[in-house]
C-alpha cells in the first residue's frame, strides 16, 4: 500500500516508468499537483500536445518482434490511462469540483506501483552507448562532446556531413548519430538520405539538431528525434536512455 503524504514539494516517483508526481500546493480542500513524465511519452502530457512528433513511429526503421510491439503497445496505453486520470483528477482539484481526492489518487498511485513493479527497467546504461556528433562549428562540438563524455557516453566527431558519412563506412556503426543540419559540403538533410539508402546504415538513429526550428525542414526528414538549439542536456541525456522502440520526439 502506497502512504500519500501531501506536503508541498514531496514527491512520489516511478524510476522504471519515468513518472514522478509532486505536491506543488496544498490549500485546504485544493491541491496542486505536478506531474513528470518522461519525453518518448508525450502524448500522455497535456503541456506538449503542440510537440508533434517527427515521425509517427520510428519502428518501421527497426526489426522488433510482434510480442514486443503488443507489450510496448499496452504499456503505452496504461501508461495513457493512468496519466490521463491524474490530469482529469488535477483539473477537477483546481475547478474544487473532485470528490474523494485523496481516495482516488491513493488508487491511480498504486495502479501506477503495480505497473512498476511488473515493468522491467529497460533504460539503457549511458557507458554503453557510442555516439557520433557531427557538427560544423568546433567549439560547439567539443563543448557536446566534453559533457556527453562526463557522463560516461562514449564520443567521436566530425566537421562536416561527408567526413561523417566516410567515419561511418569506416568505422564500427555507433549507437546514435547527433547531426546538425546546417553544415558545408554535406548538409544534415542531405546525409539523412545518404545514410536512409545505405543498407548498412538505414537503421542508424539519428537526432537532428538545429538553431532553426524543425519546421524548417522537410516534415518526411527521417531522423528519430529533434533537438532546437540550445541543447538541453538532461533532456538528451535521458532521452539516450530509451530503446529506440518507442515513438520519436522534439525538444
Amino acid at each position: 500500500m502506497l502512504v500519500l503524504s501531501r506536503q508541498p514539494g514531496q514527491k512520489i516517483v516511478f524510476p522504471g516508468l519515468g513518472i514522478s508526481i509532486e505536491v506543488l500546493r496544498s490549500n485546504g480542500s485544493v491541491t496542486k499537483l505536478g506531474i513528470e513524465a518522461p519525453l518518448d511519452v508525450q502524448i500522455m502530457r497535456e503541456e506538449l500536445l503542440d510537440r508533434t512528433p517527427t515521425l509517427e513511429n520510428s519502428s518501421s526503421l527497426i526489426a522488433i518482434t510482434p510480442g514486443e510491439r503488443f507489450r510496448q503497445h499496452e504499456l503505452n496505453n496504461k501508461l495513457n490511462e493512468l496519466t490521463l486520470k491524474l490530469q482529469l483528477l488535477q483539473r477537477q482539484l483546481e475547478l474544487g469540483r473532485a470528490t474523494d481526492s485523496d481516495g482516488r489518487l491513493t488508487t491511480v498511485l498504486s495502479e501506477l506501483n503495480d505497473l512498476e513493479r511488473t515493468t522491467p527497467d529497460q533504460r539503457l546504461p549511458l557507458n554503453s552507448l557510442q555516439v557520433l556528433i557531427v557538427e560544423d562549428q568546433a567549439n560547439e562540438r567539443e563543448l557536446l562532446a566534453d559533457c556527453l563524455r562526463l557522463s560516461g557516453v562514449r564520443v567521436t566527431t566530425a566537421g562536416n556531413g561527408r567526413e561523417a558519412f566516410d567515419y561511418l563506412h569506416d568505422h564500427e556503426i555507433p549507437d546514435l548519430v547527433l547531426l546538425d543540419m546546417h553544415m558545408p559540403e554535406l548538409d544534415g538533410p542531405s546525409l539523412m538520405k545518404l545514410i536512409r539508402d545505405d543498407i548498412r546504415l538505414h537503421n542508424l538513429r539519428v537526432f537532428g539538431v538545429s538553431g532553426s526550428t524543425r519546421d524548417e525542414f522537410s516534415s518526411t526528414l527521417p531522423v528519430d528525434g529533434w533537438f532546437s538549439k540550445p541543447i538541453r542536456m538532461d533532456a538528451l541525456l535521458e532521452v539516450m536512455k530509451v530503446p529506440r522502440s518507442v515513438v520519436s520526439f522534439s525538444a
